[in-house]
């Protein structure tokens, strides 16, 4: 019996045993390469990532790209396109991770896709030690091809894990472009702020990207143009788009254009329907919107996409948090620029700007020149770090 098999027994074993306390558990339908599973409880936004971990694994041998289905034909269809500086450092037989499930993922290699079994080693960390985006090297002797090795990082945009704050978990790997989707009518500046500081300790380019502008008023939609253009004078993007009109997706494209970028934000954003508008192709499941001008949780793991021109990007499940990894109070001031400068005239050079007398940062906010609304960002992310 081979290690998967043992391992599915197990799963097998674990679920009978549950049935038999009286819980529920539903069947498993499979199709294709796409499985709808049966799991105890409802799936929830909080809980569908210990959920895919626990259930899903992946038995399949190498195929070609012809062999995959159509979306994920489209999602890799020629050799990756990385950065001149990706490809000064990365092993030239390198492969691009371009999803991944519990002890297996799938990369891209020389136009073609393999299902990989990952080493021993990665598989017992795979949450930090793989993340879609990776550059790997992986053998193909014997059954199954192996995931060997993870090569360094240029860029990453990682979390802590919502279950285990101890455990870091990467979003994606070796991305030049973050793109933080929020919805128009339900934009969040807290989660705008943990996101760009996550994004710069990463190394990686922000960029805000506001969908859903069709279900605006000409007046609201000015109200919130407003509201953002401090994020523009910090010298991050923001473009406003429609995925269902087309309103501002060229503006997007040419953000990413011959970039690795990432989409990432709360479920039903509309991430998988941008997606879909830059590139009709790929014909990704969406959810109807809600009357809050929110989507439903369609995407259930990470991608990576290839949309011509040198443009990769990956799609992600929506969060329902963002918790900042392994970031001190110390450091925290350094991901808010605009207090570099009035920070200068605060009485303590060890001045944590929050409940310090003459502080020049709090004098900054009170007469308008730093953003009341970044600031108590600032407190509320420093109160968490204690």
């Amino acid at each position: 019996m081979t290690r998967q098999e043992k391992r599915y027994l197990k799963d097998l074993q674990k679920k009978e045993a549950l049935a038999t306390k009286g819980k529920k558990t539903s069947k498993v339908r499979g199709t294709g390469s796409k499985t709808s599973r049966r799991v105890q409880g409802e799936v929830t936004e909080e809980n569908w990532e210990e959920v895919i971990e626990r259930e899903t694994v992946r038995r399949k041998k190498a195929k070609p790209l012809p062999g995959l289905q159509k979306a994920q034909a489209a999602a890799v269809s020629a050799p990756a396109a990385i950065s001149a500086e990706e490809a000064t450092s990365a092993d030239s037989d390198s492969a691009m991770v371009v999803s991944t499930s519990r002890g297996w993922c799938k990369v891209h290699f020389e136009g073609e896709i393999f299902d990989c079994e990952l080493s021993g080693e990665i598989a017992a960390v795979q949450r930090t030690a793989l993340a879609v985006g990776d550059r790997v090297l992986f053998s193909r002797h014997g059954e199954n091809p192996v995931v060997e090795k993870v090569l360094p990082r240029r860029t990453k945009l990682s979390r802590h894990d919502p279950h285990r704050e101890t455990l870091e978990r990467v979003v994606a790997a070796n991305v030049d472009v973050v793109v933080h989707m929020v919805s128009a009518r339900a934009i969040k500046a807290g989660l705008i702020d943990r996101y760009l500081v996550a994004i710069q300790r990463g190394g990686a380019q922000p960029v805000i990207c506001v969908n859903k502008i069709d279900l605006l008023s000409s007046e609201d939609l000015e109200r919130e143009k407003a509201s953002l253009e401090g994020y523009s004078e910090l010298g991050v993007p923001v473009i406003f788009c429609s995925a269902g009109t087309g309103e501002g997706i060229a503006d997007l494209r040419a953000a990413l254009r011959g970039k690795v970028g990432v989409l990432v934000g709360h479920s039903g954003v509309g991430k998988s329907s941008t997606l879909n508008a830059l590139h009709p192709e790929l014909l990704l499941a969406t959810g109807e919107v809600n009357k809050a001008g929110t989507g439903r949780h369609v995407t259930t793991g990470s991608m990576l996409y290839d949309l011509g021109e040198g443009t990769l990007l990956i799609d992600t499940p929506g969060i329902r948090e963002f918790g900042l990894w392994q970031l001190s109070r110390e450091s925290l001031q350094w991901y808010f620029p605009e207090f570099a400068e009035p920070q200068k005239s605060c009485r303590y050079p060890d001045c944590t700007h929050t409940h310090e007398p003459v502080c020049g940062v709090k004098e900054a906010v009170e007469d308008g020149s730093v953003s009341s609304a970044r600031y108590d960002t600032y407190v509320r992310i420093f109160a968490e770090l204690a």
